[in-house]
């Protein structure tokens, strides 16, 4: 992985430098959680879609309850794609200072940010995808390695999409080094797979010939 080592990407982040140390077991897929059934808020969907921090702020100043921030966001008209919690829906509109503000105003949260990162959601095209690896495929850079930044990464790193595909392995694939060395700083062990018995490594030796 000596390409990475040689071509690493600067992120400047000012407010979420210090993930808090979560709990590496929680694997939750979105439609098992009961807290998110409810439907989310037309108004904080809006804001997640738009980047809009200002009412962000405004939410978690007013002491929101759990269900409030773990509801989730299904489409139901033709033609919308994107689905799940608040950070998938940042991140599928490329709304990085969204991502970063919601990492740091709910910091003090811990169980509400461990089930935001964590959860995988099956609607739209989101193929149970969490919110990094969402970024990840989409490549949405800074957000990718906003979310797989510090411990972050421990939590998702083994989270598999439907097809298959590891986080370590999307982002060798699609050129994203900071997001896989953030991945390799993992402690063991790392998932590198993809499909058809491909692993990050082979995506990385056929990028160098």
């Amino acid at each position: 992985l000596k390409y990475f080592s040689q071509n690493p990407k600067t992120t400047t982040t000012t407010t979420a430098t210090n993930p808090t140390t979560y709990d590496r077991s929680v694997t939750t897929r979105i439609n098992d959680d009961p807290r998110s059934w409810a439907t989310m808020d037309p108004e904080l969907k809006k804001a997640a879609c738009d980047g809009n921090v200002k009412f962000l702020t405004k939410a978690v100043d007013s002491a929101k309850p759990q269900d409030y921030w773990l509801s989730r966001f299904i489409p139901t008209q033709d033609g919308e794609r994107c689905a799940g919690n608040i950070l998938h829906l940042a991140v599928w509109n490329n709304r990085k200072t969204f991502v970063t503000q919601a990492l740091y105003l709910l910091r003090e949260e811990d169980v509400i940010l461990r089930q935001l990162l964590t959860q995988r959601e099956t609607a739209g095209e989101l193929s149970n995808s969490t919110p990094a690896l969402l970024a990840i495929k989409k490549r949405r850079t800074g957000c990718a390695e906003i979310l797989t930044e510090g411990s972050r990464a421990e939590l998702i790193k083994n989270l598999l999409d439907d097809d298959g595909n590891s986080p370590l392995f999307l982002a060798v694939q699609n050129g994203l080094p900071t997001v896989a060395v953030n991945l390799l700083a993992c402690q063991a062990p790392l998932d590198g797979r993809g499909p058809g018995g491909l692993t990050a490594l082979h995506v990385w030796q056929i990028g160098r010939a």
